[in-house]
Parts: C-alpha cells; sequence; structure tokens
C-alpha cells in the first residue's frame, strides 16, 4: 500500500473559521465608523437640508391657499355691484340702506374670518370709509393720499396691473384690535367705464397664517419674505419685522431664492417661493441639538459594540470549536481508512449535517470493504464475459461468408436473381451489425433503402412501385442509424401486404428553409384513430417498438427541433414526417404529431 502523502503545513479548519467570524465582525464596523468619519457629518447635513425644505414647501403650500382664499374674497366684494356703485357715488350716510346692505355683504363675504382678517374699502376721495373692524388710519386718503407712506400698500399699487391683486407684507402694523397685521391684499375697484373709484384691502392677521404652518413645530422660525423690497416678517414671531438687516441669513442666500437650502451658522435654512404669489417663505432650523443628539448616539453605539466585539470574540471561539471539532475527528478516520484500516466507528454530532456526513463516511467504508469482496468474483465474471464476446464476433463472419458461398454459386450457375438477393442482403446485413458508428449520412441511408426495396421487388414483382428521391444538398447529412429502412419495412408489412391491387412506397428526403424532411408514405390499409398514443413516450411500453425507437433516437439527437408525426385514413394509406435541423446543434426540444 502507498504510504500516506505528506501535506505542507496550513492553516486549521479552526483557524480559519474564528479568522472568517472576526473578519465578519469587524469589516462592517470598520465600513460604519469610515462612513461616518468621512462622510457621515455630510450626509447628515443634507438630510437636515432636505427635511427643511421639505417643511418649507409644505408650508408655502398652506400659506398659499390661506392666500388665494383672501384673495377670492378681494376680488368677490371689488366687483360686487352694491361696492361700485357706493363708490361711484362717493357718499354714504350712516344710517342709510346702502350702508346697512354694505355692511352686510362685508360681514357675509368675511363669515368666520373676521378674527383672522379685516375688510377696508375707501374711495380715491377719502369720504366713503368702511371697514369691518375699525378702519386703519393709514389707509385713509382725505388727508394725505399715501403716495408718500411706501408702507401703505395702497402707495405700491402702481406697480401691478389694474385688474391684479397686490400681496404686501410692507404695512405690518399693530391694528387697533391689538392683533398684528402681516400681509394685506388689494385690489382697484373699477366702474364699467374702467374708471378707477377706490380700493378694497384685505389686511390679514398674524393668526391666519400662523395658524396653518409648522404643526410639527421643528422649525425655529417662519418668515414671510419679499424679495423685491428686502423686507421680512415672522410668522412664528409677529414682533420680528423689517428689512433684511434685521436678518443676516437672507442675505447669505445670496439671490438664491427658488428652493434653495443652505447652512448659515449654526442653522439649516431653507427658502422656497409661495405659488401663485412673488413672495417666499423661508424657514430655518438649528441644527446645533441635532448634531448633538447623532454625536451621543454614535458614542453610544461605539460603547455597545466594544461590547459586542469582546463578546463575539469569545462565542466565535466556542462556534469555531463546535464546528470544527466533528471534522477534525473525520479527517482523523479518514487517515485510518487510508491506511487500509477499513473499519467503521459511529460518531454522533450535535449538528445534524455533520451527524449525516459521518453516517455516509461509515456507509461508504462499509461499501468499499464489500466491493473489494466482490471485486474477486466480478474479475472472475469479467474474465468469462470476455471469452464470450470474442467467440459471438465468430458469427457474423461466418454468417458473411456463407452470404459469399451462396453469391459465388448463384452467380456461377447464372441464377441473377439469387445473387442479386445476396449482394443486397449482405449490404443490410452489414449495416445492421455494424456498432463501430453510431450515425450515417443521408446517401447512406438511401443506399440501405435502395438495397431493401430491391429485395421487396424481387420478391413482389411489378405489383411494387416504389419512388425514391435524395435531394443531392442533404446527401452528407448524418443522422441516427436505420430511421428509414424501419418505416420502408413497416409500411410494405403492415400496410401493403393486406392490400390487394397496386402497391406503391415513396421516399423523398428534401432540404428546405434550413430543415431536413423526410416523408415515407404508402397507399396501404392504413390504421384507424386511437391505435398510436397522442404523446410517442407511451410507446415505451407498446409493442410499436421500431417506431419508439427512432423516436427515442431522433429526440436524443435533435431535442426539441425535431417533429415527427404519422398520419394514416383507414383504406386509404399511411404517411410518416420527419424533419429536423440541418445542424443538430441547435436542438434544445421535442415536438410530435399523430
Amino acid at each position: 500500500m502507498n504510504a500516506r502523502p505528506v501535506f505542507k503545513s496550513r492553516t486549521t479548519l479552526f483557524g480559519r473559521l474564528l479568522l472568517y467570524f472576526l473578519v465578519v465582525l469587524i469589516v462592517p464596523l470598520g465600513l460604519f465608523s469610515a462612513y461616518y468619519a468621512l462622510i457621515g457629518g455630510r450626509n447628515q447635513e443634507r438630510y437636515l437640508k432636505n427635511q427643511t425644505l421639505n417643511l418649507v414647501l409644505n408650508d408655502a403650500d398652506q400659506v398659499s391657499t390661506v392666500l388665494e382664499t383672501y384673495r377670492h374674497k378681494a376680488y368677490q366684494l371689488s366687483t360686487d355691484p352694491l361696492v361700485v356703485s357706493i363708490l361711484r357715488t362717493d357718499r354714504l350716510s350712516s344710517d342709510s340702506p346702502e350702508s346697512r346692505f354694505l355692511y352686510q355683504l362685508l360681514f357675509s363675504t368675511m363669515r368666520g374670518d373676521t378674527y383672522l382678517a379685516s375688510a377696508n374699502l375707501v374711495s380715491n376721495s377719502g369720504k366713503v370709509r368702511i371697514s369691518t373692524h375699525t378702519f386703519p388710519e393709514v389707509y385713509d386718503l382725505r388727508y394725505h393720499g399715501n403716495t408718500w407712506d411706501m408702507n401703505s400698500i395702497i402707495s405700491q399699487n402702481e406697480d401691478v396691473s389694474p385688474t391684479a391683486s397686490l400681496i404686501s407684507i410692507r404695512g405690518h402694523r399693530t391694528a387697533d384690535n391689538g392683533k398684528q397685521v402681516v400681509a394685506s391684499i388689494l385690489r382697484r375697484v373699477y366702474d364699467e367705464d374702467g374708471t378707477n373709484l377706490g380700493y378694497l384691502v384685505l389686511d390679514l392677521y398674524a393668526e391666519a397664517l400662523s395658524g396653518q404652518v409648522n404643526q410639527d413645530q421643528l422649525l425655529d422660525d417662519l418668515l414671510l419674505v419679499d424679495t423685491k423690497e428686502f423686507y421680512a416678517t415672522s410668522l412664528l414671531q409677529s414682533d420680528d419685522y423689517g428689512t433684511f438687516d434685521k436678518f443676516p441669513f437672507l442675505s447669505e442666500l445670496k439671490g438664491n431664492y427658488r428652493q434653495a437650502a443652505l447652512r448659515t451658522g449654526t442653522s439649516i435654512t431653507a427658502i422656497s417661493q409661495i405659488p401663485g404669489t412673488s413672495l417666499y417663505l423661508a424657514g430655518s432650523v438649528n441644527a446645533v441639538p441635532f448634531e448633538e443628539s447623532l454625536d451621543r448616539w454614535f458614542f453610544a453605539f461605539s460603547i455597545t459594540m466594544l461590547i459586542g466585539t469582546f463578546l463575539a470574540l469569545v462565542l466565535s471561539l466556542l462556534f469555531s470549536r463546535s464546528i470544527s471539532r466533528p471534522i477534525r475527528d473525520l479527517a482523523h478516520r479518514m487517515g485510518e481508512v487510508e491506511d487500509g484500516k477499513l473499519q467503521s466507528k459511529e460518531v454522533t454530532s450535535a449538528i445534524s449535517e455533520f451527524a449525516k456526513l459521518e453516517h455516509s463516511f461509515n456507509l461508504m467504508v462499509r461499501q468499499i470493504a464489500s466491493l473489494l469482496e466482490l471485486t474477486r468474483e466480478e474479475q472472475q465474471k469479467l474474465s468469462e464475459a470476455e471469452r464470450k464476446a470474442l467467440e459471438s464476433q465468430m458469427n457474423p463472419h461466418f454468417l458473411f461468408n456463407t452470404l459469399n458461398t451462396i453469391k459465388a454459386l448463384a452467380k456461377l450457375h447464372g441464377e441473377q436473381e439469387i445473387y442479386t438477393i445476396t449482394v443486397k442482403l449482405g449490404k443490410l446485413l452489414r449495416s445492421t451489425i455494424d456498432n463501430h458508428e453510431s450515425e450515417c449520412t443521408l446517401e447512406e441511408s438511401m443506399n440501405l433503402i435502395d438495397s431493401y426495396l430491391t429485395i421487396q421487388k424481387l420478391r413482389f414483382g411489378d405489383k411494387l412501385v416504389t419512388d425514391v428521391f435524395l435531394d443531392p444538398s442533404c446527401a452528407s447529412v448524418k443522422t441516427p442509424k436505420l430511421i428509414i429502412q424501419p418505416l420502408v419495412e413497416n409500411a410494405i408489412i403492415h400496410g401493403l401486404e393486406p392490400k390487394r391491387g397496386e402497391w406503391r412506397v415513396t421516399v423523398r428526403v428534401e432540404r428546405h428553409e434550413g430543415r431536413i424532411f423526410i416523408t415515407v408514405q404508402d397507399n396501404g390499409v392504413g390504421f384507424p384513430p386511437g391505435t398510436l398514443p397522442d404523446n410517442l413516450d407511451e410507446l415505451a411500453n407498446s409493442t410499436h417498438v421500431g417506431v419508439y425507437n427512432i423516436y427515442r433516437r431522433l429526440l436524443l439527437k435533435y431535442g426539441r427541433k425535431m417533429h415527427l408525426s404519422i398520419d394514416s385514413k383507414t383504406g386509404e394509406g399511411t404517411t410518416v414526417r420527419i424533419s429536423f435541423p440541418d445542424d443538430a446543434s441547435d436542438a434544445k426540444g421535442v415536438t410530435h404529431e399523430l
């Protein structure tokens, strides 16, 4: 017995498992630490910017909805016929019906909003002054016309289209009822001739907007911004308003007012245009608490990871040992078997896969011992089989020698038919017993058909009419042996011999569109439907061995690219069609029909 090969020193399974466990543990921790150190801070800032911008965008939509609601109210009042009529006459008595109807119109339009906004109506001369609250002095056109007061919205109306609404935040003030006016909406009042009669101003109190924004209370401040006038007013702290000088972070935007978010000192500031207006909404979040919270979380995570790493080291040691011990024992027993000690030893493992492996190894050892016992008997049987195989090779040679003797005698005595049958039979016999090649060309198959039909014509005479055609381009195509001759033989034996009258057999091999088509047709008695099963695989357990043999060999070579069909009608004959690609490597499956 050969000596066991000596292996160079290598890492043990236990060492490798322990190393792999540690790598799996340490690599994610290292990646996480590197990620936080390199880009964690930037990602945190990017996240805060996105969140702040989303909050501002949502609040901008809410502010837009509120402004659009009051702008619609302003449009209703400024175009109402009663308002136009009163301002055209430019006089209004407090006890007149028109005064009563006008107040009813104002309060009806502002129903539910009088604690959030006030409606103010004034004629160009200032004689007509109506308000749902105390009429603001800043809109009294009798004294100064407001043209000099840039904080009055009336002085700003020249900047907009005559029929459009003007929204301004420059008129921030404290109303007589103690509420802070943060925005005003102005519309001109025109008569049918297009003459400007006066103005309608809606003053929005801080509560009208602050109640609709910062619902999650995440923003530290939220400003309503006019970028043309460089003016801003806070919606969360109504006492904070004025030019950009009071809000330094707005200057840091540097003109980038459309959906921008940036770091301004310790805060994250985002700004977005309010849809449908020329105003903007700017919100800020103090980033320091978030950064401190994340730092605390990372510190706690680091401590937890240190403790987890120590525990993982201990557990990795135990796990590696529990996995490597059964493999080590199995390797030791394999070495004993290699030395010739074919003795099984059952060892149970707590791990099911290892237990199965140990059981399989012991079973293999017992089988090896049994096989060694049987080897001597098999060697004797092999010698006997070889002797019989050599003897069986003599039988075909004896048969060929006998046919050659008959052929020589037939030629000597001038028996041409006997001579022809002997020659053709020899060719048939040589083709069927030649086992060196499993395939032959279609030309060889057709030569075999010619030999077989020659014998049958000598037997049946002019009663048998044959039509054999081989496309020259198909001559060199190789197919499994004996796929046409059995079909011709079936046609004569089962189809023609029971029939009276003329017998006709047609065999054609043609090429069309890259496929080979083989057709075997007879005008015999045929067979009724149901004689053959729909699925040719079922022929394996039937008496139609020849057809099944052809089907299986074609299936193995061409797969699903092969097509086999058998059509038969009682009293009219049978047609067998076979087609397959001329390149067998293209085959992937099988189809067949009956």
